[in-house]
C-alpha cells in the first residue's frame, strides 16, 4: 500500500519554533558568562540558555515524526529504502561533510593549531566521524545515525503493535536503559553524540506518526480534552522551573546535583517541550494569522541551512565584543542574535534562489522567487 501523504504545514512551524530555541541557547551563552552570577542579567541569560535547550531534541522528535508519518503506510520494499537513503546521502550527509570540513579549516586557521598533515587528517577525520568538527554538528552525527536504523524500527513498528501502542514508554525505557549503562559501564563522554541518548524523543516521534490522524482527531476536539491539555501545559512550566532552577543553582555556586537527576530533569523539559510545540502548531495552523504563519513557513524551511551556518557568525560576532559599560555590554548581545539570525537567514535564501546545487552546502530547500504554484506533498 503506498499512500501519497498530506502535506503539513505545521511541521515547518514547529522547525522553527525548534531553531528559536537554538539561538537562545547559543546566543545566550557569552551574556552569561560575562555577567555576575547575582545580578538579574545572569538569571535572564540562565533562563534562555535552559530553556532553549528544546531545539535538538525537537528536532530529533520532528525528524522521527515526519519519517514514520510519511513511511509507515508505504510497502517495504527496496526500492523505497533507495530513494530514502539517496535523499539522506545527499541532503544531510553531503552538507555535514561540507561544514565539518569549512569549521574544521575556519577553527584551524583562527587559533593556528595546525601541526602537519597527518596529524591534521587524523584529527579531522576522528572529529567527521563523532559529529565534532563544531559544537553544534553532533545533531547532524545523531541523526544519521538514526537514519541508518530507521528500515529496521519501521520494520519492528509495522510487524508488532505492542511496539507501536507502548512506542513512548519504549523510548523512555531505551533510553535511560541506557544512561545507566552509560553511566555504569561505557562511560562515554560525549554522550549527546549517541543516538540512544534521544530514543524518548524518537519513539514518540514515530508514535505521533503513526496515529496522526487519530492525533490530529484529538487535537481538533480540544475543548473535550482541555484538562489533559492543560496538564501538558503545567507539565511543561514546572519541567523549566525545575531545570532552569537546578542550573542556576548549580552555576552560582549554591547546589549540586547528579548527573542523573539533571539528565532528567533535561530530558523531561524537552519531552514536554516537544509536545508542547506539537500542540501549538496545530492552533497556530487554525489561526487567521497569515503573515506570522507565512514567516514561521520560511524560517522552518530554510532551518536546516540556518543550524549548520549559525556559528559562523557568533564566532566573529563574539570576536569583536565590545569592551565597556554592562549597557554595553548587554546591548552587543541583542545586536549578535539579531545580525546572526537574519544573516543566517538571509545566506541561505540566497542560495536557494540564486546558487546552482545549493544543496551541496544547505541540503534540500525550496525556492522562492519564481517558485512554481504546484499541489505540494509531503516530503521526507
Amino acid at each position: 500500500m503506498n499512500l501519497s501523504r498530506k502535506y503539513l504545514n505545521e511541521v515547518q512551524y514547529a522547525r522553527a519554533l525548534a531553531l528559536f530555541g537554538v539561538f537562545a541557547v547559543h546566543s545566550s551563552s557569552t551574556g552569561l558568562g560575562g555577567s555576575d552570577p547575582s545580578s538579574i542579567a545572569f538569571a535572564l541569560y540562565n533562563f534562555f540558555n535552559i530553556a532553549g535547550k528544546l531545539g535538538t531534541p525537537t528536532f530529533i522528535f520532528l525528524s522521527s515524526f515526519i519519517l514514520f508519518y510519511t513511511y509507515y503506510h508505504r510497502d517495504l520494499t527496496v526500492n523505497l529504502f533507495q530513494k530514502f537513503y539517496k535523499k539522506r546521502l545527499l541532503y544531510i550527509l553531503v552538507p555535514y561533510i561540507v561544514f565539518s570540513v569549512f569549521y574544521y579549516v575556519l577553527k584551524l586557521n583562527l587559533y593556528d593549531t595546525f601541526v602537519d598533515f597527518p596529524t591534521l587528517i587524523s584529527s579531522f577525520l576522528t572529529a567527521l566521524a563523532t559529529g565534532r568538527a563544531h559544537t553544534h554538528l553532533y545533531f547532524v552525527f545523531v541523526s544519521v545515525q538514526f537514519y541508518l536504523m530507521f528500515p529496521f524500527l519501521l520494520y519492528l513498528f509495522k510487524r508488532f503493535r505492542f511496539i507501536r501502542k507502548y512506542a513512548i514508554i519504549l523510548g523512555i525505557i531505551i533510553q535511560w536503559t541506557w544512561v545507566i549503562l552509560n553511566s555504569e559501564v561505557f562511560q562515554v563522554t560525549a554522550k549527546n553524540s549517541i543516538a540512544l541518548s534521544y530514543f524518548m524523543f524518537y519513539f514518540f516521534g514515530a508514535f505521533l506518526g503513526v496515529y496522526y490522524e487519530r492525533v490530529a482527531a484529538w487535537l481538533h476536539d480540544w475543548r473535550k480534552h482541555l484538562p489533559v491539555l492543560t496538564g501538558i501545559f503545567i507539565g511543561y512550566g514546572a519541567s523549566i522551573f525545575m531545570y532552569v532552577g537546578m542550573m542556576y543553582m548549580i552555576r552560582t555556586q549554591q547546589g549540586s546535583y547528579s548527573n542523573r537527576l539533571l539528565e532528567f530533569a533535561w530530558s523531561t523539559h524537552a519531552f514536554f517541550a516537544a509536545a508542547v510545540i506539537f500542540i501549538t502548531v496545530h492552533f497556530i495552523q487554525k489561526w487567521k494569522v497569515p503573515k506570522f504563519k507565512a514567516f514561521l513557513t520560511e524560517i522552518g524551511a530554510v532551518s536546516f541551512g540556518m543550524y549548520l551556518i549559525h556559528p559562523f557568525f557568533l564566532l566573529f560576532m563574539r570576536r569583536w565584543l565590545p569592551s565597556g559599560e554592562p549597557l554595553i555590554f548587554h546591548s552587543w548581545q541583542l545586536i549578535t542574535l539579531a545580525v546572526t539570525f537574519f544573516s543566517s537567514w538571509l545566506i541561505v535564501r540566497l542560495f536557494y534562489d540564486f546558487v546552482p546545487h545549493s544543496w551541496i552546502v544547505f541540503g534540500q530547500g525550496n525556492r522562492v522567487l519564481n517558485k512554481p504554484n504546484k499541489t505540494k506533498e509531503v516530503k521526507a
